[in-house]
């Protein structure tokens, strides 16, 4: 699975491959602590087959691409759903 942050302007920017849900929330977590921005939710939404991470900005967000439903709900354990 690829984890991506697509910015205001729908430019994507690749931040992560892995197989492994926990090195994806890492990834995730390590992007807040780099720009100083620490969200108090992240909801995991459905996007065709892909799973959309948002946070409290209405313009950017985290898209994880090419996960399998198992990993999926795995990722899911570390997020909100919305």
């Amino acid at each position: 699975m690829i984890l991506y942050f697509v910015n205001g302007s729908k430019q994507k920017k690749e931040l992560l491959e892995s197989d492994y849900a926990d090195d994806v929330f890492d990834a995730l977590i390590g992007f807040f602590e780099e720009h100083r921005k620490f969200p108090h939710i992240l909801e995991a939404q459905e996007d065709g087959d892909d799973l959309k991470i948002v946070f409290e900005s209405q313009s950017e967000y985290f898209l994880l691409c090419g996960a399998s439903l198992e990993e999926k709900k795995e990722f899911r354990g570390y997020v909100s759903e919305a």
